[in-house]
């Protein structure tokens, strides 16, 4: 079982209540602030805003899409349709029609809060109610200004996501308001975070990272989030620097742009740690980002279906261990046999420090996907993540890769992050992805994709880099074939679309 299980919940409105707290007792303390305009929202406008976002959307529950980007404006609609009673489904600002099909499919919105009225009709909804941004932020303003009652008394609404496609079929995930609060209170807790805080937040806010940690463990904490509508290579340090920004929310692909980036001459001392999350994190970037900027990087692990965050290394001055995912963080882990249709029916954990299924349960934790579409990833309480990983003696989770990605070599199972974290220390690789293509003798080969640093000629970096696995890999784990591509394709959350690498290694390269 893991550290910091599953005793207590959240209660209905803590969001709403917490707002309140901090608006009576603080109320001139900014809450909501824009990276790129420094427009703020105090604890007491926040709270008449969302009370007058509540009145504007009635007391019948609603089903709001919202496709906005991270801003004042995303922040109280959410805030607002979580404490009303309402079911709200976050969707990218650019959504393709596909995923408008989707989502009109699965939810019948009957608001859409959009940035143009004309962003609405794609969704075949045709007798919705339409807010653009422009009449959210109206409606803030006036709320601002001093007009309008508080919210009332608070109703638990709900959250309605899509997993990611790239990584199966997608599925609808359904969260109450109770685990979302959950999960920012155990962000709240793990990443020690106070009034005196300042965080930054440069994620999406159609992805539950954003919103869970950053924008509702900041109203726990009473403190301040500082909201970037898009990252910004540039800005990003003037940001840190300007707002006094005290952590940050990042995630890998982030980080490895940063370090392209010059260390700041005066970087501020009030930077406590940045966070990552949503993909795994190579080491080399961890160690080269900590060296250059002198900042510790602090490792999480979460999910959608647990509302964000189920596992986090300590921040300082506690023991964080680079390369590892953390230690549990209000929930249950354990580290299972991956099941197979003749194996035991019932989860068996796999002996201290092998590599198994990573499982968890909790109170943040669906025990469903929508419409129950698959079943098979709930057994006996407990969700089988499909993650693949290790404990160490000390309890914190080491991810390994995912039980689709595995790559399966005359019957050797190979994960690709242990032949990764190898080439990535090789000085001309940038980044690098290794997947499996199908080969008529052994069933599945190694094959890396691999962008180079940009000074490099490549046919003599990728032989080098060839004598380079050959000498500190076993034979089965060097790749068959070194592929460089410019870049790597992305899902809209900035995860590494595996699907389509996979795809890529079968033709690229490869004579066909």
């Amino acid at each position: 079982m893991g550290l910091g299980g599953t005793r207590g919940r959240a209660e209905p409105g803590a969001l709403q209540d917490a707002l309140a707290r901090w608006a009576a007792t603080q109320p001139d303390r900014p809450f909501i602030v824009e990276a790129e305009t420094g427009r703020t929202l105090t604890y007491s406008q926040a709270r008449a805003a969302v009370g007058a976002l509540r009145r504007e959307l009635g007391d019948t529950p609603r089903r709001v899409a919202l496709a906005l980007p991270g801003g004042i404006a995303n922040g109280v609609v959410w805030l607002a349709a979580l404490s009303g009673g309402h079911l709200l489904v976050p969707l990218a600002p650019d959504a393709a029609g596909a995923e408008k099909a989707r989502v009109a499919e699965r939810a019948a919105p009957d608001v859409f809060v959009v940035e143009r009225a004309d962003d609405a009709p794609g969704f075949g909804c045709p007798d919705a109610t339409i807010l653009t941004r422009a009449a959210v932020e109206a409606t803030i303003e006036r709320a601002a200004d001093g007009a309008g009652a508080p919210p009332p008394a608070a109703v638990e609404g709900r959250l309605l996501l899509t997993t990611s496609g790239s990584t199966g079929e997608p599925k609808g995930v359904l969260l109450t308001e109770r685990q979302v609060a959950w999960t920012a209170e155990q962000i709240r807790v793990s990443h020690r975070l106070t009034p005196a805080d300042r965080g930054l937040t440069v994620l999406p806010f159609f992805h539950i990272n954003a919103p869970v940690v950053s924008l509702c463990a900041s109203l726990l904490a009473g403190s301040t989030v500082v909201i970037a509508g898009r990252f910004s290579r540039t800005r990003f340090w003037s940001w840190v620097a300007d707002y006094r920004i005290t952590w940050a929310s990042i995630v890998p692909t982030i980080l490895a742009m940063l370090l392209e980036t010059e260390r700041p001459v005066c970087l501020p001392g009030e930077l406590r740690f940045v966070r990552t999350a949503s993909a795994r994190l190579p080491l080399p970037h961890l160690e080269a980002f900590e060296e250059r900027f002198g900042v510790p990087v602090v490792e999480t692990y979460g999910l959608s279906e647990a509302a964000s965050q189920i596992v986090a290394n300590p921040v300082p001055p506690g023991l964080h261990k680079p390369g590892a995912a953390g230690l549990p963080v209000g929930v249950d882990l354990r580290v299972c046999h991956p099941r197979t249709p003749d194996g035991p029916p019932e989860l068996v954990d796999v002996a201290p420090g092998e590599i198994g299924e990573v499982c968890v349960r909790g109170p943040s934790l669906i025990t469903a996907y929508q419409d129950g579409v698959g079943r098979e990833s709930f057994q006996d309480g407990w969700f089988c993540t499909g993650d693949l990983g290790r404990r160490d003696e000390d309890g914190y989770l080491y991810l390994t890769g995912r039980l689709r990605e595995m790559i399966n070599r005359g019957g050797e199972t190979i994960a690709p992050r242990e032949v990764e974290e190898v080439l990535l220390a090789h000085p001309d690789v940038r980044d690098i992805a290794v997947v499996g293509r199908p080969d008529a003798l052994y069933g599945e080969v190694v094959v890396a994709l691999v962008i180079l640093n940009e000074d490099c000629w490549p046919p003599a970096a990728l032989e080098d880099l060839r004598r380079f696995a050959a000498a500190r890999l076993r034979p089965a784990l060097v790749p068959v074939e070194f592929i460089p591509v410019r870049e790597f394709p992305k899902t809209a959350t900035n995860k590494l679309d595996r699907r389509a690498l996979t795809e890529a290694a079968q033709y690229v390269g490869s004579g066909r």
